[in-house]
């Protein structure tokens, strides 16, 4: 499985590369005028439309900087089935035939309209209600590669038909004061700076069971204490995709260790 990690500005870019990230995934509004300078910094680059983006300037992106990323989604509109796959097709009559489709709406169906070949890769995109979507999620063909777009929260879900997913979700530490900690397979809420003042027992003990993936990406257990910016964007990789990778077996797939 592999994880592909968004990055929206300089900071958090430098973080990913701090913490041996191997993948990442980049907005149209922020690979626009940046792309050009990871090429050599990351194994594998993803690039999505992202919202409000006009049709046109994402295309114009697409074939300027073809040789700069590894796979990109075709134009999409949330929620909405039919307008996304009129985009996909006017894509492919502009020639730009390597966008990977994306499920809209309602997966099963979008996918039967696709029609496509054994082993493609798909994306999936939005369905209204979590319930809707996971059971979606498991009547999914198997004869079918999917990439869950921002479904960092499914990672651990029972499903074999995910190939890849995209998470913003490691910024939430530096955003929120709170991320999960990796416990043999379950995970665990800590929270951070003022928030987290009466669970600096926990954190003590969290960075001490961890503490090899806080050298690792290069963290000083009292930053992480006095909530350092710096140091919380870099916490959810030692606490909890670092030893998640490595107990799920997929570590090699999504870090430069």
């Amino acid at each position: 499985m592999i994880i592909y990690f968004n990055g929206n500005n300089k900071a958090h870019m430098e973080a990913l590369q701090d913490c041996k990230v191997k993948n990442v995934v980049l907005s149209f509004k922020y690979s626009y005028a940046n792309i050009t300078k990871f090429r050599d910094k990351f194994d594998k680059i993803f690039v999505v439309a992202g919202t409000k983006t006009e049709p046109e300037r994402y295309y114009e992106l697409l074939k300027k900087h073809r040789e700069l990323y590894d796979y990109a989604t075709q134009f999409d509109v949330f929620y909405k089935m039919d307008e996304t796959l009129k985009h996909l097709e006017n894509e492919r009559k502009m020639g730009i035939d390597w966008t990977l489709p994306v499920l809209q709406e309602n997966y099963l169906h979008h996918l039967s309209r696709l029609k496509l070949e054994p082993d493609s890769y798909v994306c999936l995109g939005e369905v209204k209600g979590r319930h809707d979507t996971e059971d979606q999620i498991r009547k999914l063909p198997s004869n079918i590669k999917f990439h869950g777009l921002a479904k960092g929260r499914y990672m651990n879900y029972n499903s074999p038909n995910f190939y890849s997913f995209d998470t913003s979700g490691w910024i939430s530490a530096a955003m929120t004061k709170k991320c999960e900690v990796w416990n043999n397979r379950s995970t665990n809420f800590m929270f951070f700076g003022e928030k987290g003042k009466s669970m600096i027992p926990m954190l003590n003990h969290a960075c001490e069971v961890h503490k090899e993936y806080l050298d690792i990406v290069g963290l000083k257990k009292q930053d992480v204490i006095d909530g350092d910016y710096n140091a919380l964007l870099k916490i959810p990789f030692a606490l909890l995709y670092l030893p998640m990778c490595k107990q799920l077996g997929i570590l090699k797939e999504n870090f430069n260790l």
